[in-house]
């Protein structure tokens, strides 16, 4: 797949052939034995394979967790923190199954519900009082709380059942590790300058690679290891130089 960003650099590859053929003979004469370094070449031909493995992991988990959505509960009203609730138990965030945040439609600030976990250390603070002891407000705050706590329970295994029935998890962790090892390698590749066009194109393919694996620490740091590199081999290519 050649994206707008590889396209660009496949561009400004050809520029340096170009600028190459229009270079005075001698300078022809050194291009011409100019050939790429070994160790950027293999790291090219490794990253190849990793992103055909990174594009089916990530079609996997695409798979599962539409799998997940496709049986998972919807979160219970009952659960969702309210005035009275907020003070009398801890609260999060609705996730999905990655993690992130959820922003349903028409709920412009992002809801937050009572995990089984902290109603259950609500409810400890009460255990071994004697009704007579508590107040009524008391009451009536502890039954609340015992009354949600079932219904946590509940839509938490219904969770659990959506995952395991998906194949989430797995589908998740198996591309986690795919675009780990892909980002070692470029981030090996980074510290190789390009000698050739040859050279600047493994490392745009490679740059393309590393963002289109799904990864999110790629969308913050691709550009940042292999961009200023890759602009410096562009610059020394097509200078015909040894130094940017």
């Amino acid at each position: 797949m050649i994206t707008r960003r590889l396209a660009l650099f496949k561009i400004a590859a050809s520029s340096a052939v170009a600028a190459t053929a229009a270079a005075p003979v001698v300078m022809t004469v050194v291009q011409a034995k100019t050939t790429e370094a070994p160790e950027l070449v293999r790291l090219g031909r490794k990253i190849k394979k990793l992103d055909a493995i990174c594009q089916r992991r990530k079609e996997a988990k695409i798979a599962a967790r539409a799998a997940y959505e496709a049986a998972a509960p919807v979160l219970p009203n009952d659960l969702l923190v309210t005035a009275y609730s907020r003070d009398l138990a801890e609260s999060e965030r609705e996730t999905d199954c990655d993690g992130d945040n959820v922003y349903p439609i028409g709920h412009a600030p992002q809801r937050r519900y009572h995990p089984s976990y902290y109603l259950r250390d609500a409810l400890d603070d009460w255990a071994g009082i004697d009704d007579e002891e508590l107040a009524e407000t008391e009451r009536e705050a502890r039954d609340y709380m015992s009354r949600l706590l079932p219904i946590a329970e509940a839509y938490e295994r219904s969770c659990d059942y959506a995952l395991a029935i998906s194949g989430f998890r797995k589908a998740s962790g198996s591309h986690f590790h795919a675009t780990e090892a892909l980002e070692r390698l470029c981030q090996r590749m980074a510290k190789i300058p390009a000698l050739t066009t040859e050279g600047i194109t493994i490392k745009a393919e490679a740059y393309d690679a590393w963002i289109r694996s799904g990864s999110e620490r790629a969308q913050q740091i691709a550009a940042l290891t292999l961009g200023p590199g890759l602009a410096a081999d562009i610059c020394r290519v097509l200078s015909g130089s040894d130094e940017a």
